[in-house]
């Protein structure tokens, strides 16, 4: 995805975080529901919305595949959802401050951190966030939800699951996981390396916020260690990602638990390195499309006490 241009068009002073895109979204979503006709709906989704949108949500909808029709085909699938999820994402302006003052704590763990925008935008329920080098797009509706965000009308426990822990918003996490993601390089290719490269974001946002991360997944994973540990280790070097990672509405127990593996070994990395700054950057800096430099990292974590 060509990123050229992006914040440039968005471009506020002094501002890597852009927002605009949740009140277009809300006034777009009240305009549908003045006419029945869904042509027409289509057509102010597209004029008060996506033609209003950032740079940041042109960019998600090619990597996520939405566009006006399918917004409009979510509000009318998915009513109590979105009734739900409208007061949680109106928290994300207050909570523009505390964005910025745990970026700041990330560059101060990670001086070599460049600069990437991050875009709170709304998609069709496509995504909580996703990120490439250079910027970091957030779908605020899954992003800000919680364990009261009615999830009834979905088929599945994704979000059921995504959800369930939370108490309160979980704007700060996801913000702060695909940060990292644009400070990283290119995704792996086997089931380690990229375990590795989602788990690095979740541990190095549990040391930012300086409190354990709740995710469903890392919450499960805590409780089944030892078993997944064996199970990961019989799989880690295979390309078949699908009984670890972005399984979440398909799996019969837990999806997504390679992260919860990968955020592991990354702990047990930086809780054996001697200078816990450099071994932030390790973390990040390291090139998942590289095996033989995944392995050496997987080693010096200590996590197996077979070596690799």
């Amino acid at each position: 995805m060509s990123t050229a241009g992006i914040g440039k068009a968005d471009a506020q002073q002094n501002a890597a975080v852009y927002i605009s895109d949740i009140d277009h979204f809300w006034e777009a979503f009240d305009s549908v529901h003045t006419t029945a006709d869904t042509a027409l709906q289509v057509a102010i989704m597209q004029k008060l919305y996506i033609d209003k949108g950032t740079a940041g949500l042109k960019a998600f909808m090619q990597l996520r595949n939405f566009d006006a029709a399918r917004l409009v085909a979510s509000i009318h699938k998915y009513p109590k959802f979105w009734a739900s999820a409208r007061p949680n994402t109106l928290k994300v302006p207050p909570a523009l401050p505390l964005i910025q003052a745990y970026l700041d704590t990330l560059k101060a763990m990670y001086p070599a951190m460049r600069p990437a925008p991050l875009y709170f935008t709304i998609t069709a329920v496509r995504a909580a966030g996703v990120a490439e080098t250079g910027i970091a797009l957030i779908g605020t509706e899954i992003a800000t939800g919680n364990r009261y965000t009615d999830v009834s009308e979905f088929p599945d426990k994704r979000l059921a699951n995504f959800f369930q822990p939370k108490e309160t918003d979980n704007i700060i996490p996801v913000a702060i996981h695909e940060y990292v993601h644009t400070q990283q390089k290119g995704e792996g290719k086997v089931l380690l390396s990229q375990s590795i490269y989602e788990g690095a974001c979740d541990f190095i946002t549990e040391l930012v916020l300086h409190e354990p991360l709740m995710h469903s997944y890392l919450t499960y994973g805590r409780l089944h260690e030892q078993e997944l540990k064996e199970a990961f280790k019989k799989e880690m070097f295979g390309e078949e990602l699908s009984n670890w990672l972005y399984n979440g509405s398909t799996s019969a127990t837990m999806g997504d638990l390679g992260y919860f593996m990968g955020y592991t070994i990354c702990k047990s990395y930086y809780r054996h390195a001697q200078n816990k700054q450099q071994a932030v950057s390790d973390i990040i800096d390291l090139d998942y499309t590289n095996l033989e430099a995944v392995k050496k990292f997987l080693n010096d974590a200590q996590y197996y006490k077979d070596k690799f």
